[in-house]
């Protein structure tokens, strides 16, 4: 099983990790990778105002957002799945998690990202933002970019096994499943203040990370996941909510 989530646009500051200009380019990645990071510092290194509208960035976060981004090769790193922040990960909680389902996601979750394509979650990154909606010169839209790139590649980045696919709408835009590929995806929907069923942002997400932390530890103590109704199966236990499924989809509910 692989877990397929979106990154975050908090991210931890800091790290231990050596930064990505004294590490070896990935060799899947490493190409596109250079591609993007090129484009990216050419242009937080002109005016700020063009680099924070062509990155998306708000005036709360733009200074900070822009360094972070000129440093992105020589700043330090930290395994993915810490250097995250944000409702997805506070759902997932990896920091709480047994350490047998820690060192499983550490292999098993795949972060899609506007900046590196995919990153594992124990892959060292610098703090940056790069969202997947993102337009740079020389490389264009980031999702249509990384399509592109990672179309061909899936199999050998994310392997055979089933996807559990909890990626927004951006990120899932950046790669979509072909024919051959066994997928799980999931919607998570609340009760509205109407009576109707619908997503809410902050619900749909946080859902999705605490998906994430059931199906890691029922795999890390000997379960299975092998199709939607196991999915589904992790979801009603861990929560007591509904979860439904329907072929390859999977709605869970956010309350009882």
């Amino acid at each position: 099983m692989r877990i397929l989530l979106p990154p975050s646009e908090g991210k931890a500051v800091g790290g231990r990790g050596r930064p990505l200009a004294a590490r070896p380019a990935h060799p899947l990645l490493g190409d596109a990778r250079a591609e993007v990071v090129g484009a990216l510092t050419g242009l937080v290194s002109g005016d700020a105002e063009k680099a924070a509208a062509a990155l998306l960035l708000p005036p709360s976060v733009r200074d900070a957002a822009l360094a972070a981004d000129a440093a992105v090769l020589t700043a330090p790193t930290r395994p993915a799945l810490q250097r995250y922040r944000g409702v997805v990960y506070d759902g997932l909680g990896v920091d709480a998690l047994p350490a047998a389902a820690q060192r499983l996601a550490g292999r098993s979750v795949h972060v899609f990202s506007g900046l590196f394509g995919v990153v594992r979650g124990d892959e060292p990154v610098p703090d940056y933002r790069v969202p997947a909606a993102a337009v740079l010169a020389g490389v264009g839209g980031l999702a249509t970019f990384w399509r592109r790139v990672l179309t061909p590649l899936a199999r050998d980045l994310l392997g055979g096994d089933l996807l559990v696919d909890l990626r927004s709408t951006d990120y899932a835009a950046m790669w979509r499943p072909g024919r051959a590929d066994r997928v799980v995806t999931v919607r998570a929907v609340s009760r509205l203040p109407s009576g109707g069923l619908g997503v809410v942002s902050y619900n749909s997400k946080f859902a999705k990370g605490r998906l994430a932390a059931a199906l890691l530890c029922h795999v890390a103590d000997g379960g299975r996941v092998g199709g939607a109704d196991d999915v589904a199966g992790a979801w009603r236990a861990t929560t007591g909510n509904v979860a439904e499924v329907d072929g390859h989809r999977v709605t869970i509910r956010t309350d009882a």
